[in-house]
């Protein structure tokens, strides 16, 4: 992905085809689209918070108002950085820093007072629904993570010791055959739609459905096994990942930031070896199709009427990656990828997981007790790499070819 210049004219326009609620367009983008007269100080303020982020970073701390210095050299700093970067209640300095990705969307998307009235007009990366629609939302992405990636180059390397699990060796990996393909899905849209009752005898939405009918990309659900042998028994953690096929240590270097990790999950090794197996369907990151609202309203309705039970619990997971976006699209003859698996021994994180919030009605943000370890997110690509030592033996790289067929059934 091309990194996000501040330079206009910006010459991708982008046209969302999209209504609101009210009938409104969705505000488009135009090609070679300039600032208006208001939007110059706006784009001066981005520039200027990204230069103070810069400063914050290269110096390593940062001192509050009331004389406390803040480290930006230890791993942990990176919490700091990311409230900062999100303008949040728990940045260190809100007025200094202010909301970075806020006044980015509003650049990006005009998203600002139109005209001579006072009504927002807001455009796709506005809306937190339809940023990923517009493809340089994912530019200025790739903006923002340049000030990650800054911030890692500061930290040393991982050392063999820091990477290593004595006694640990992935001996082989197998797995079905990886496939993509389109269906076709209705997309219940019922819910999203405004209805007058005033003038009709129609008294209740879910007496009717509305379904937009589209092809969408999936995949066969696979499962894979990893023989591992291990001198002693303990508990471990796994981590997979995802990312481009390369030759060389040296090229991994270069093409680390783009491993993607796709699950994590603790194991209980015994001495000797040891068969994990693992699902697509138990992936930690993934979620299905949610249960549709007018599929539950209708549910809801036979079950007051003694059609069919309703379970007391219909919890479902409020966020996550989409299961069916777990591969990228094949090819017919095999698209080229590389899985990558680590297994660290397991360190209990500083919170215990799920202990601060309740995972049926929270994604856990900000509770501190999200994840199954106190590694780093990324680890161990979330730092410059050591050529010398970083290939160690509870590593395994493994090259794999995703298939693609238009249609399950071919």
């Amino acid at each position: 992905v091309e990194m996000l210049q501040w330079n206009f004219p910006l010459k991708a326009g982008y046209n969302p085809m999209l209504r609101y609620w009210n009938g409104v367009p969705m505000r488009s983008r135009e090609s070679e689209f300039t600032l208006k007269g208001y939007d110059p100080m706006k784009l001066q303020t981005m520039l200027e918070i990204e230069q103070r982020f810069k400063r914050v970073i290269d110096l390593g701390y940062y001192t509050l108002s009331n004389g406390t210095v803040v480290s930006f050299r230890a791993p942990e700093a990176v919490d700091f950085l990311g409230n900062m970067m999100g303008g949040n209640a728990d940045s260190i300095d809100r007025d200094y820093f202010k909301a970075y990705g806020v006044i980015a969307r509003m650049i990006l998307a005009q998203g600002d007072f139109y005209g001579f009235t006072s009504d927002l007009w807001p455009g796709a990366v506005m809306q937190v629904e339809t940023s990923m629609r517009d493809p340089i939302y994912y530019q200025f992405v790739e903006r923002a993570l340049d000030l990650y990636w800054r911030f890692k180059s500061y930290l040393p390397p991982y050392t063999n010791d820091e990477l290593n699990f004595p006694g640990v060796e992935i001996k082989e990996f197998s797995s079905d055959k990886l496939i993509t393909y389109f269906e076709q899905f209705d997309a219940d849209i019922s819910n999203g739609l405004p209805f007058n009752y005033k003038n009709s005898q129609q008294k209740s939405t879910w007496d009717f459905r509305v379904f937009a009918h589209k092809k969408r990309i999936n995949h066969k659900p696979f499962n894979y096994t990893l023989t591992v042998t291990s001198e002693t028994a303990g508990k471990g953690v796994v981590r997979m990942y995802m990312g481009p096929k390369f030759t060389n240590i040296k090229q991994l270097t270069l093409l680390k930031k783009y491993f993607v990790e796709m699950d994590q999950y603790m194991v209980d090794l015994v001495a000797g070896e040891n068969l994990i197996k693992r699902s697509t369907r138990d992936f930690y990151y993934n979620i299905r199709d949610r249960t549709t609202y007018t599929e539950l309203y209708k549910r809801t309705m036979r079950a007051i009427k003694g059609e069919e039970p309703l379970p007391l619990d219909l919890s479902e997971a409020h966020c996550g990656w989409p299961d069916r976006l777990l591969l990228p699209k094949g090819l017919p003859n095999g698209y080229e990828l590389t899985f990558f698996f680590v297994i660290s021994p397991f360190r209990a994180p500083k919170v215990a997981q799920y202990s601060t919030y309740d995972a049926t009605i929270s994604c856990g943000a900000g509770s501190g007790s999200k994840y199954t370890d106190d590694l780093p997110f990324g680890f161990p690509f979330d730092r410059d790499l050591d050529v010398g030592s970083f290939v160690t033996k509870n590593m395994l790289f493994k090259d794999v070819l995703i298939y693609h067929f238009d249609h399950m059934n071919n």
